[in-house]
């Protein structure tokens, strides 16, 4: 008589027994295919049925089956010159195959929907002013020369954009500390150094119509100033800071604009010098970078996704793709 075996079942497909003496201690399951052939030989009563269902010979079955049951130290099915019925252990180990072959159709019908849903949206995030005059313009693909990143560089469709100042609302942002300043986020996050924003102080052609040659840097404190809200809360853009607090000091008025875009008016009206991206005359003609020796400024800047929102096609090839448009850009590159 045999002894009792307990069966232990994974979708791992392995069987073990508690190694009482006489039972093999393991049998492990290599595809779906000996599911399915326990399947096919209970409900086709022989295992010659169930070979023809298979596309495989009797003898193959007979091996495959018995291998199992020796594994188990009981039989599977009562063998008759009929055909095969499941023994009492058969049918536990039936209804079991027959729950994961369920669950196989469920997960193979997933898979199907995947590959045909379409692609998702993907939330690109970075300040008002990267976003409004760099990053929108050259991923929607303006043709535009005067452009820091350059839209011949997108091979294929895009998938469907959507652009936040929110970090935390995004797939991807773009993100600028202080030189030498890691970004500081927490998780499983990306994080990838793409280059450098340099600034340099500019103002309008009509202001420079009005103003008194200027020899060096520190002149601009006797001029009008334009600020930014978020430039003081930057370590890479001290030498602009300064001026701004002196100015403050003695009394004087500077306007702070809450972001670039907002600028954008006051300073090509002629209300002063500010400070932008070197970039900022390619795409605004009325705008001229003030030819003084300035003292190096700028922030680094950070492409940054978490690991889990990468694992998704769409936002794995954008983020690739925005990572390779800014460092093939010579605009973000150290001097």
């Amino acid at each position: 008589m045999l002894r009792s075996c307990a069966v232990w079942y994974a979708v791992k497909t392995e069987y073990r027994t508690p190694t009482p003496e006489g039972c093999m201690s393991s049998f492990r399951l290599h595809d779906w295919n000996d599911i399915r052939l326990i399947i096919a030989c209970a409900s086709r009563g022989s295992f010659a049925g169930a070979a023809s269902e298979l596309g495989l010979d009797q003898t193959t079955v007979s091996r495959r089956i018995s291998a199992i049951e020796t594994a188990i130290g009981r039989p599977l099915f009562n063998r008759r010159r009929s055909g095969a019925s499941p023994t009492p252990a058969g049918i536990a180990l039936l209804e079991r195959a027959l729950r994961v072959q369920a669950a196989a159709a469920e997960f193979e019908g997933a898979l199907h929907g995947l590959s045909t849903f379409p692609s998702p949206k993907v939330t690109v995030s970075a300040s008002e002013g990267l976003l409004t005059y760099t990053l929108i313009p050259a991923l929607l693909g303006h043709k535009k020369a005067e452009l820091p990143l350059d839209p011949s560089m997108i091979r294929s469709d895009l998938p469907d954009l959507a652009f936040t100042t929110a970090s935390d609302k995004a797939d991807i942002s773009v993100i600028a500390t202080s030189p030498g300043d890691l970004p500081r986020l927490k998780g499983a996050v990306r994080v990838r150094r793409v280059g450098t924003m340099h600034f340099v102080p500019v103002a309008s052609r009509t202001f420079l119509n009005r103003l008194p040659p200027l020899q060096n840097f520190d002149d601009l404190i006797e001029h009008p100033l334009l600020d930014i809200g978020i430039y003081q809360a930057i370590r890479g853009l001290d030498g602009w800071n300064s001026l701004i607090s002196l100015r403050k000091q003695r009394g004087e008025t500077v306007l702070v604009a809450p972001t670039t875009p907002k600028l954008h008016q006051p300073l090509l009206s002629g209300k002063g010098v500010s400070l932008l991206p070197n970039y900022s005359t390619l795409y605004e003609p009325k705008l001229v970078r003030l030819d003084l020796p300035s003292p190096p400024m700028g922030v680094s800047l950070w492409l940054v996704s978490h690991e889990d929102t990468l694992r998704e096609p769409a936002v794995r090839e954008l983020y690739d793709l925005m990572a390779t448009m800014f460092l093939a850009s010579s605009w973000y590159r150290e001097n």
